[in-house]
C-alpha cells in the first residue's frame, strides 16, 4: 500500500508542475509573440495532459487481477504511454506547420524580455527536478508510464535549452547587428521547428517501446537462452523444449513445454518442473512459470518401459512382466489385473486393446501373451483360526529351507486359506536367489496342503551374520 501511494504521488506531482509551467509559458509566449515559447507552451500543455493520463493509468495498473483480466491491468501503462506519444506527434506536427509558415510565408520578430528568460530558466529547473524524480520512481516501481513521463520532461529540458539559446541569440543580435535581418526574423521559428523535431524523436521511441510491449515483444535471444538452460537439465529430451514468454508490466510470465523419458513417476515429474522453475527464475527474477511435462519415447527406451507406458495409457495395471528375444520375434508375457466383476468377454476386450497397443509400440514381429488375473480391490472378511495356524506351522517346519522362516500366519477367508511366511535371509543374498528360494518353498507348501489359495512370502534381511 505504501508503494502504491508513493507511485500515485509521483504522478500527481507531475500533474501539478505541468500545470504551473503551462500557464507561465502561455502567458509569456502571448505577451512576446515568440513562436518558440508558444511551441514550448503547447508542449507543456501536452505534458500536462500526458501527466494526467499517467496518473490515470498508474491507478488502473495497480488494480489486482480479476476474472476478465487474469494477468492484471499493468498493460494500461503501455496504453497510456502510446496515447502520450500520439498526442506529442499531433502537437509537433502543428508546430512544424506554423514554423514553416513563419519561415517562408510571413515572418515575425519576437520580443525578448527578462520575463521570457525567467520563465524558460524556471522551466529548465522544474523539468530537471521533475524528470529526476520521475526516473527514480519509474526505476523503483518499474513503471512504464512514469518512465514515459520522465522521458517527456527530459525532452522538455532539451527543448527549453534550445529556446533559451534562440532567445539569447536574438537578444545579442538585435544589439550588435551580428546576424542578417532575414535570418534574425527566422531564428525563433527554426528553434520551434527544432523543438517539434525533438518531440517527434521522443514520441517515436515511446511509441515503439509501447507497441512492442503490447505485442508481447521480448529480447531476441531470451527464448534461446532459456531453452538452452532448460535443455541442459537432467531427464529433459533434447529438441523437445518449447518456450513462450510475455511481460505484463514488469511481471514475466513463462510457459514451458518439454519432453521427458517415459517410465518416471509423478514425483519425478514434479521435481523436474521445480528444477525448470528455478532455472527460469534465475534468468528472470520473480517470473511466473508454468511447466507442461510430456512423457515421450526415446531411441534408447527399454522394451519394458514401452509395455508399462502402453498399459498406463489405457488405465490398466500389469505385473510379472517377462520379455524374450526370439530369433524371429519379441515375446511379451505378463499378468493383467482386472476387476473381479468383469465377464470373460469384457476382460478379453481389455486384453486385446493392450496387445494392440504393445504391438504398435514395439513394432516388427511382436507376440503378446496375457494372463488375466482378478484384482481384488475391496476389503474381504478374514479370521485367524488357531488350529489351522498350528497345522500349517507344523507343515512348514518339515519343508526344505524351514530354517529361514521366522513367522507363520494363517487366515481363513471365504475363498480359502491364506498363508503368510516371514523369512529371514542374509542381507547380501542376491534378490534372484531369494526369489528362487521363495518360489521353491511355495511349491512345497502347496504340495503338502493342496487347498491353500494363496501363499504370501515376506523376505526380510536377517539381523545376525
Amino acid at each position: 500500500m505504501v508503494k502504491t501511494t508513493t507511485k500515485r504521488g509521483a504522478a500527481l506531482a507531475s500533474v501539478g508542475s505541468g500545470a504551473l509551467l503551462t500557464v507561465l509559458k502561455l502567458t509569456v509566449g502571448f505577451s512576446t509573440g515568440s513562436l518558440a515559447i508558444l511551441a514550448e507552451a503547447a508542449h507543456s500543455a501536452l505534458d500536462l495532459l500526458a501527466a494526467g493520463i499517467t496518473f490515470l493509468v498508474v491507478h488502473i495498473a495497480d488494480i489486482p487481477p480479476d476474472d476478465n483480466h487474469p494477468y492484471g491491468h499493468a498493460r494500461a501503462e503501455h496504453l497510456g504511454a502510446l496515447a502520450e506519444a500520439v498526442l506529442l506527434v499531433v502537437t509537433a506536427l502543428l508546430v512544424l506547420r506554423e514554423s514553416f509558415l513563419r519561415v517562408f510565408v510571413h515572418t515575425e520578430m519576437p520580443e525578448t524580455s527578462v520575463w521570457a528568460f525567467a520563465v524558460m530558466l524556471i522551466s529548465l529547473v522544474v523539468d530537471w527536478r521533475r524528470s529526476r524524480a520521475l526516473r527514480q520512481a519509474a526505476a523503483e516501481f518499474k513503471s512504464q508510464a512514469l518512465a514515459a513521463d520522465a522521458a517527456h520532461f527530459t525532452n522538455d529540458m532539451i527543448s527549453t535549452a534550445v529556446v533559451l539559446a534562440s532567445l539569447t541569440l536574438i537578444a545579442i543580435a538585435q544589439r550588435m547587428t551580428l546576424v542578417p535581418e532575414w535570418l534574425l526574423l527566422r531564428i525563433d521559428s527554426v528553434a520551434a521547428a527544432i523543438v517539434a523535431l525533438i518531440a517527434l524523436w521522443v514520441s517515436w521511441g515511446m511509441s515503439v517501446h509501447a507497441v512492442r510491449a503490447l505485442m508481447d515483444d521480448v529480447p531476441a535471444d531470451l527464448s534461446r537462452r532459456l531453452v538452452r538452460q532448460v535443455t541442459a537439465l537432467p531427464h529433459v529430451i533434447p529438441e523437445s523444449v518449447q518456450m513462450r514468454t510475455r511481460f505484463v508490466g514488469h511481471q514475466p510470465y513463462v510457459e514451458v513445454s518439454l519432453g521427458t523419458p517415459r517410465g518416471g513417476s509423478l514425483e519425478q515429474a514434479h521435481q523436474l518442473t521445480e528444477a525448470v522453475e528455478r532455472v527460469v527464475q534465475e534468468e528472470l527474477e520473480g517470473a511466473n512459470v508454468l511447466v507442461h511435462v510430456v512423457p515421450a519415447r526415446t531411441a534408447t527406451e527399454p522394451y519394458a518401459t514401452a509395455v508399462y507406458a502402453s498399459a498406463n495409457r489405457l488405465g490398466l495395471h500389469v505385473h510379472n512382466l517377462d520379455i524374450y528375444q526370439l530369433a524371429d520375434a519379441v515375446r511379451v508375457d505378463m499378468d493383467l489385473e482386472l476387476p473381479t466383476d468383469l465377464t470373460l468377454g469384457e476382460a478379453h476386450t481389455s486384453s486385446e486393446r493392450l496387445e494392440r497397443a504393445i504391438c504398435e509400440e514395439l513394432g516388427g514381429a511382436t507376440v503378446v501373451a496375457v494372463h488375466l488375473e482378478p484384482r481384488r480391490d475391496h476389503v474381504q472378511p478374514a479370521v485367524r483360526y488357531a488350529p489351522l495356524n498350528s497345522t500349517i506351522r507344523d507343515v512348514v517346519a518339515q519343508l526344505p529351507g524351514a530354517a529361514t522362516v521366522a513367522q507363520v500366519e494363517t487366515l481363513l477367508t471365504d475363498a480359502g486359506t491364506i498363508v503368510t511366511l516371514r523369512c529371514a535371509f542374509a542381507p547380501s543374498t542376491p534378490l534372484s536367489e531369494v526369489h528362487t528360494a521363495m518360489a521353491a518353498m511355495e511349491r512345497e507348501l502347496r504340495r503338502a496342503v493342496p487347498d491353500i489359495v494363496r501363499v504370501q512370502i515376506d523376505p526380510e534381511p536377517a539381523s545376525g551374520p
